[in-house]
């Protein structure tokens, strides 16, 4: 079957009914309503996608949105805690998100509800019509994973911005520590989306929080920050002055014990136009995100940023850094990554610069991961060199206290070669004069 979204949608709309049906309730499109539905993924291989196919498709979604209303649906259930295959999980967070925007109830294998009605649906309705001067709204996008004080502090510093965010949205990866629970008791203002389970990537999380929001700009927010009570003002006053071909607005961040060297740095307090962003605190041109495709969820997490940056610039899109606007980042700096961390910095730094480098610069790849991230010198990241547009992380660092970090490397360069052919069919190299080669 063709995997295009008309055609999965079709497909989708079959399996609807057929579960539905079989699970006791009558459905006909020009009939009698279906008020509950089952939605599974592909288990029968009905929609005969290959894995993860659909993705986030923006097609599907608004198809899967308008199969809701037309069958007056107000709750959905969806798969349980099991593994979920690579098209299960990207069919569930299109669900996920054509649920969030209609205000449909969701359960997880017959758990209590995840999400649902009393979203202020109002709000969102107002946002979506919205134009002319009061057009400039805003969503809040924040993806959560096991911070329930983080995610709190971060909640409390958007109620105390100078210029309100118009929609709040926390996407929240299925966390064990009561992130959810604290949310819908003490925000209740905010729309709050559970993942089913917690397999989903950072990237993937994002995504769902980005296509649920109805304003022109979305503020892309990690978990762990605290915005500066003008944070937002300030970065909607500075994305005006730009012209539309300026996608984003990357801020200033500031984290417990970064050294001043780092902190007064002159590579991060001039304004200039980059080849990524930061991805814990940037304001964004929705528009422009969803034509790039959003974040490639194959990178499941790191690398991110400057793997959209670069879609963007070859869409003829811009990124500015943008000092006058700050973000506090509550993960001190410096801080030794864990073995998952380690090998998706390091595999995703490769597979990035195959996506996007110029072929004469292919050979240089190897050395420059190497040297300027797997062995970078101590005595550069004790003085707060800044290697890259938004500076080092300290993978140096990490790799020289972490037990088995080579072997995390190997493994890494591992799953490099297996992406080679991912890579190479979506290889775009970037011919921008904003672009800058990783670590250059």
């Amino acid at each position: 079957m063709d995997d295009s979204p008309n055609n999965a949608f079709e497909a989708l709309r079959t399996l609807v009914v057929r579960l539905s049906s079989s699970d006791g309730f009558p459905v006909e499109l020009g009939g009698e309503v279906v008020r509950r539905v089952t939605l599974v993924g592909d288990a029968d291989g009905e929609l005969g996608l290959k894995a993860g196919a659909i993705g986030r498709s923006h097609g599907l979604i608004e198809k899967l949105g308008e199969l809701l209303e037309e069958l007056s649906v107000e709750a959905v259930s969806l798969p349980g805690r099991g593994t979920a295959d690579d098209d299960q999980r990207a069919l569930i967070a299109a669900a996920l998100a054509a649920c969030s925007l209609h205000d449909v109830q969701v359960t997880c294998g017959g758990e209590a509800p995840l999400s649902g009605p009393g979203a202020d649906r109002d709000r969102r309705a107002a946002a979506r019509a919205r134009s002319g001067d009061d057009a400039r709204t805003v969503t809040a996008v924040i993806s959560a994973w096991n911070k329930r004080e983080d995610v709190r502090a971060n909640l409390l510093g958007i109620r105390a911005q100078t210029r309100p965010f118009d929609d709040v949205v926390v996407v929240d990866n299925h966390s064990s520590d009561g992130t959810a629970q604290m949310i819908r008791d003490e925000f209740p203002e905010v729309r709050l989306v559970v993942m089913p389970n917690s397999a989903y990537g950072a990237c993937e999380t994002f995504n769902v929080g980005f296509s649920t929001a109805l304003t022109e700009y979305i503020a892309i927010l990690d978990d762990d920050v605290v915005l500066t009570p003008w944070w937002l003002e300030r970065s909607l006053a500075r994305m005006a002055e730009e012209p539309e071909t300026t996608a984003v607005v990357s801020t200033k961040v500031v984290e417990p014990g970064m050294p001043d060297s780092f902190r007064d740095a002159e590579a991060l307090n001039r304004e200039r136009y980059m080849s990524t962003f930061r991805g814990c605190a940037s304001l964004a041109r929705k528009e422009a995100v969803d034509k790039a495709g959003g974040y490639d969820e194959r990178l499941f997490i790191y690398g991110n940023e400057r793997d959209l940056t670069c879609r963007l610039l070859n869409l003829g899109y811009r990124v500015l850094q943008f000092p006058g606007a700050e973000t506090f980042h509550r993960t001190p700096f410096g801080l030794q990554m864990g073995k998952r961390s380690l090998f998706y910095h390091a595999r995703n730094a490769w597979l990035g610069m195959l996506k996007y480098a110029p072929a004469k610069d292919l050979a240089r790849m190897p050395f420059l991961v190497l040297t300027k991230v797997l062995l970078r010198g101590r005595k550069a990241e004790e003085a707060g060199e800044v290697t890259d547009a938004v500076g080092t992380i300290g993978v140096g660092k990490s790799l020289r206290e972490t037990k088995g970090a080579w072997w995390i490397v190997a493994r890494a360069l591992f799953s490099v070669l297996y992406n080679v052919p991912y890579c190479l069919k979506r290889r775009e190299p970037v011919q921008a004069p904003d672009f800058e080669l990783p670590l250059q």
